[in-house]
């Protein structure tokens, strides 16, 4: 009997489908150029070149940056806070198919309970639902620690002061509505309580991993400065940094005894 195996699918499967057809049509103009007279062989050339940078390039980085994230096991946050206290309440925003969320629960050390999240989008990863990250949680045998529900990062369904932990793994460069990210942030320091954590996790546009996974997509992130200053904005005081091959984790502190 083959043993059943979690499920976390694929980061914008169907875009980097388009991306490595198109990138493909572009292999085969430079292949047809050959066959021509000078002036239209240099114009398939130049044609050819250019959509294999735009798409061929990201399409095939991409996919190697999901099979490196299939394979890594290791959670995109520090780890540290979540034992600090005994029985962490933690809440994980945009939790997906649970590739994060369940990693950190499977690092819980002294007990506690992670709540994720999410507005459970078809198009952002293979796979994406409800029933999906409670299969993968039970397969992970994480099931008891976790509870999964719809709910929008801009609109948290939980009471003031809930959580501990708050994580926005790769979420916020999502948010493009306007105030998506400043309601957010709003809300995770609502939900947390005083002296809580919040992690942040994005790519730095400028980081040379981003760029070799994702081409000229790259600009669809933010600069690693952008997400240093939001934070701050918005009254949390950053204790830590660290960068996971461009992937740039903030853990910053809700102030005791402070309210917004």
């Amino acid at each position: 009997m083959t043993e059943e195996k979690p499920q976390y699918g694929w980061f914008v499967k169907n875009l980097i489908v388009g991306l490595t057809i198109m990138g493909l049509i572009g292999l085969a103009l430079i292949f047809l150029a050959f066959f021509f007279e000078l002036w239209y062989k240099n114009l398939l050339l130049i044609i050819g070149i250019i959509m294999i940078v735009l798409f061929l390039w990201p399409g095939l980085g991409m996919s190697v940056m999901n099979i490196i994230l299939n394979i890594d096991k290791s959670p995109e946050i520090d780890i540290d806070p979540l034992n600090i206290n005994k029985s962490p309440i933690i809440l994980d925003v945009g939790c997906g198919t649970g590739r994060t969320a369940i990693k950190i629960a499977k690092h819980l050390k002294n007990g506690g309970h992670l709540h994720g999240i999410d507005i459970y989008s078809k198009g952002a990863i293979g796979g994406n639902s409800l029933e999906t990250v409670q299969r993968n949680a039970s397969i992970e045998g994480v099931d008891h620690e976790t509870t999964f529900q719809h709910g929008s990062a801009t609109e948290i369904p939980f009471d003031d002061e809930f959580f501990d932990i708050v994580n926005f793994s790769s979420v916020l460069h999502e948010l493009h509505m306007q105030n998506g990210r400043v309601d957010a942030l709003k809300e995770a320091y609502r939900v947390l309580k005083p002296g809580g954590y919040l992690h942040v996790g994005e790519w730095n546009r400028n980081a040379w991993q981003l760029i070799l996974y994702c081409g000229i997509f790259c600009f669809v992130f933010k600069k690693y400065n952008y997400w240093l200053d939001l934070l701050k904005k918005h009254d949390f005081v950053i204790q830590k940094q660290k960068i996971l091959s461009g992937f740039y984790v903030f853990s910053a502190l809700k102030p005791m005894n402070k309210k917004k």
